[in-house]
């Protein structure tokens, strides 16, 4: 009877109830410590007002106590258009501003729990190198960049007047703010500012159950009776410049309020604070970076929107974007550093609220529009300007609006457009060939590459990940189609750990980036006419339809207009201040505004808990409920306690792989080759290139490719061998001894294209091809030799072929398909450890590449002879060869040595692969290297 009403509540009533949440109920009602008797009485609405107030009852001295919300009116002056130099503005009161104290909040989370992760003492990163030999910075972290080292350098150089004999800290904050819907349907909405401390790890923040967000503000819009309040005192119409006006007016007069007297103070001499370890500390705040998208950067620089000059961290002209990549381009970016202009402001001001001109008029203008200004003072510039603080330094780059929904979004539609230009009438569409390509590009990794939309062309409700994983897999899909030549870009400037070689190879890629971009407008966009797509058309319409008052609004056309690749754009312009950015606060992934928008998710839950009604105070209600229960349960959990969530420990993974032992799949040696049973999953752990320890889980029979090593030697050999899992197994051994268990792998190999040139200035990915059918085809494994998983993409420029497996379904085969693919591409950009693992900037990989930076240079690698993924590499061995490539020259399949070399396969599986000192499977055969010879049939090497 319990289940019975139990899911009846479920199914009854609100509609948000999961099963997994009822799930979680009924683990919290079976727990021990749980006493039915205890809700006698209990009404949920009363026990909340309870909660809520609890903060007043207890010690007002505790910090975590201090740090709650205040609600606030703010005062904008608008001005009249009125002759009165005294200051013709008039007042508007906005109420409803919630806040908090950034000191407070400074205080609390120092003393919360997870203070003892905060780094207070920076410091610098430095890897010698395992080929070269060669020392070098590494930047990752924003306390091991130079811009903290600097800074905590120049803080115990300060003189201590008061004669503090505690230790001088740094607090580093990181500021993020954006306007949010808070719901999918109607208009409620919220504009927060989240605050980050940066003495804690990107990898903790980058968690948004870590509680490192710290909502400190909820901005309030513009109430509706502003127009009326503007209507009193003017007689035009369109109130477009002077709202704008205010909402620049409410924005810095939020962050006056935010930059009390008590956090100056605080930036000029510290405060003191108890720890979380009981322990005092002179904390001084300091504001490194703020990240935001294009809109709020202008309102947050005070800057123009698309004007003269409209980067918020220099003053180059718009006229000049396009130059990014050049030298020209790069000479400025040092010598034309934004600052700020208050002489000009206070003179456009004095002619809007003194002498009545309008906020665009002439003398304003002449002050404001050589520059990009607007007549608005700054209220970083003016609170903390003169303490050292730079608001447009610290208005870092953002990845995820400039590049991937930025360029990229903007190079693939007119890509699009292309498509639809060259493709002629009668002839295959190319969009729909593009759109079925990337269908079949299988996932990999949680959260590298997702499954493609049925329709990528559409670029409907893309969010920025999905243009990530069309850039990371944009040459097999446009092969045939249209070039794409902007990955390498990409892959460097999302790199969580660079060295010195990994920041000067993307201060090159920038450049040919722009060189590329350029010559793709000069000559491939010009000698098309290309017009919108059916999207932007019926978006246009919309557009003009809604800002249209007149009759005439009916005759809108919806035809496709011409449209052109336009490289005069903020975002391309941005691109060109990452290395600098980089080498200042370390990495871009530490300053995303992914986290951000990771944090946006926390707020929409807070919403759906509320009645809907004053959004603002019932989110920063729902924040404290929240921000009490995270700590409570952080007391508990660090005085011994677990948690109730009946999670299980999660496996270790400081072991190579783990393999399921479940028997339930056990089949019989002898029966192996007539009946084939599902396998159990394979785990994989291996240490990234950034250092840190991560698994890839694969389901033998889908799409699960792995590379391992490759054994051979010798200019221009390919430094990895790669092989589809089949399946796995545990096969129980007795032989003369002791039983023993072995782990084993039946794979189906790879081969390497011969003679096929790839490399990133070829701008071609790694081919390889299966082996055709002969018994060298299939082999045992040892999965210790394993590195991880790869992401293979289908070369479909060479469609597919039944000459490598006789025709019809089989175990080697996915399911339902009755032929393979001809070849394959390795996605060396799948993600950031593939690529590393390619081009040699994996600091935490074994094996170490030498990359060149001048083509003079040689590439060298430990244990091997010549890796090099960055030039150009061209597997010309004449011993060696793919049975996937020319597939119709009928090339003879013979076994000969080849059937040796499967013996030799054989014989990796056994688990005393510690007398070998390469890290791959494969032995020697008798041949010598394991090669097959010439004239035995198709050569391949793994």
């Amino acid at each position: 009877m319990s289940i019975w009403k139990l899911m009846t509540w479920m199914l009854t009533g609100s509609g948000r109830k999961s099963e997994a949440e009822i799930t979680c109920l009924a683990e919290t009602l079976q727990s021990s410590d749980f006493d039915c008797r205890d809700l006698w009485g209990f009404n949920a609405h009363t026990e909340m007002w309870h909660f809520d107030n609890l903060e007043s009852s207890l010690d007002e001295r505790d910090p975590l106590q201090q740090d709650g919300w205040k609600e606030s009116s703010i005062n904008i002056l608008i001005p009249t258009r009125e002759w009165n130099l005294s200051g013709n503005g008039q007042q508007f009161t906005i109420k409803g501003l919630f806040h908090r104290s950034l000191t407070a909040v400074i205080r609390a989370v120092f003393a919360e729990q997870a203070a003892k992760w905060f780094h207070l003492t920076p410091f610098k990163r430095i890897w010698r190198s395992p080929v070269s030999g060669k020392v070098q910075h590494l930047y990752d972290e924003l306390y091991t960049s130079d811009a903290w080292n600097d800074a905590h350098d120049a803080l115990q150089k300060q003189r201590r007047d008061n004669g503090c004999d505690l230790e001088w800290v740094i607090a580093r904050l990181m500021f993020w703010s954006d306007a949010m819907h808070l719901a999918q349907f109607g208009s409620a909405s919220a504009w927060p500012i989240y605050l980050f401390f940066r003495n804690q790890s990107k990898y903790l923040r980058a968690c948004p159950s870590s509680g490192a967000c710290h909502p400190v503000v909820f901005i309030p819009t513009l109430p509706r009776s502003i127009i009326q309040f503007i209507s009193r005192f003017t007689k035009k119409r369109n109130y477009n410049t002077i709202v704008t006006h205010c909402k620049r007016e409410l924005t810095h007069a939020v962050w006056k309020v935010l930059l009390d007297e008590e956090f100056i103070d605080a930036y000029q001499n510290g405060i003191v604070v108890k720890c979380y370890d009981g322990k005092y500390q002179r904390v001084f705040p300091r504001i490194f970076t703020y990240s935001a998208d294009y809109p709020e950067k202008v309102l947050l620089a005070t800057v123009r929107d698309k004007g003269v000059c409209p980067c918020p961290r220099c003053l180059i002209p718009k006229t000049k974007f396009h130059h990014f990549g050049f030298l020209s381009d790069a000479v400025q970016r040092v010598t034309k550093f934004n600052q700020y202009f208050r002489d000009r402001i206070v003179a456009a001001r004095n002619a809007i609220y003194r002498y009545g001109a309008p906020i665009k008029g002439a003398i304003p203008e002449f002050h404001l529009k050589p520059f990009s200004l607007v007549p608005t003072f700054n209220a970083f510039a003016d609170m903390v300007g003169p303490l050292g603080c730079d608001i447009y330094q610290a208005l870092v780059v953002d990845i995820l609006h400039e590049f991937e929904l930025g360029i990229f979004k903007s190079v693939f539609r007119h890509l699009l457009r292309l498509l639809h230009a060259i493709n002629p009438i009668g002839r295959t569409n190319l969009v729909a060939t593009l759109d079925a390509r990337f269908r079949q590009i299988p996932s990999f990794r949680k959260g590298a590459i997702c499954r493609f939309p049925p329709n990528v062309s559409e670029v409907h409700q893309c969010a920025a990940r999905h243009f990530e994983d069309v850039l990371q897999c944009a040459i097999p899909a446009f092969e045939g189609l249209f070039p794409s030549e902007h990955n390498k870009w990409h892959a460097l400037a999302k790199l969580h750990l660079h060295t010195e070689y990994s920041l000067n190879h993307l201060d090159e890629a920038s450049r040919l980036l722009g060189h590329q971009l350029c010559k793709f407008r000069d000559f491939t966009c010009s000698a098309f006419k290309t017009t919108e797509l059916s999207s932007e058309a019926s978006a246009r319409s919309r557009r003009t339809l809604a800002g249209s008052t007149t009759s005439a609004s009916a005759a809108v056309t919806t035809a496709p207009q011409e449209k052109s690749f336009n490289l005069a754009t903020y975002k391309l312009h941005a691109l060109g201040d990452y290395v600098r950015t980089i080498h200042l606060f370390g990495t871009t992934d530490s300053y995303t505004t992914q986290l951000g928008e990771l944090s946006h998710c926390l707020l929409k839950k807070f919403y759906q808990r509320t009645n809907k009604q004053n959004p603002a105070r019932q989110l920063a209600r729902q924040e404290r409920r929240h921000t009490q229960v995270r700590r409570h349960l952080d007391v508990h959990l660090n005085s011994g306690g677990k948690p109730d969530n009946g999670e299980t420990a999660p496996l270790s993974l400081e072991d190579h792989h783990c393999l399921s032992e479940s028997a339930k799949n056990a089949i019989s040696l002898a029966e192996f080759l007539g009946k084939h049973q599902s396998d159990p999953a394979l785990k994989i752990n291996y240490t990234t290139y950034n250092v840190r320890r991560d698994q890839d889980t694969l389901c033998p029979g889908h799409s699960a490719a792995v590379m391992m090593l490759s054994r051979e030697h010798g200019p221009n050999t390919h430094p990895f061998w790669y092989a589809q899992v089949l399946s796995a197994f545990l096969i129980e051994v007795s032989y003369k001894g002791v039983a023993q268990t072995i782990e084993v792998l039946w794979v189906r190999w790879f081969g390497v294209v011969p003679g096929y040139q790839w490399g990133i200035k070829k701008a071609r990915l790694p081919q390889i091809g299966f082996v055709p059918d002969s018994p060298g085809a299939f082999g045992f494994l040892d999965p210790s030799l394993v590195l991880h998983a790869c992401h293979l993409i289908p070369a479909f420029a060479d469609g597919r072929t039944s000459l490598l497996l006789p025709q019809g379904p089989s175990v080697a085969r996915e399911n339902s398909a009755v032929d393979d693919w001809a070849a394959y591409y390795v996605n060396i950009f799948a993600d950031c450890d593939m690529f590393a693992q390619f081009i040699g900037f994996g600091v935490g990989h074994d094996v170490q590449c030498h990359l060149p930076i001048h083509e003079s240079e040689d590439s060298e690698v430990v244990g091997q002879e010549s890796v090099d993924g960055l030039t150009d590499s061209e597997e010309t061995n004449s011993d060696t060869g793919y049975g996937g490539g020319d597939i119709g020259d009928g090339v003879d399949t013979g076994e000969g040595d080849q059937s040796e070399k499967g013996e030799s396969e054989d014989k990796s599986t056994s688990n005393e692969s510690e007398d070998s000192d390469s890290d791959i499977s494969v032995e020697d055969s008798e041949t010598g290297d394991g090669d097959l010879d010439d004239e035995d049939g198709p050569q391949f090497k793994f």
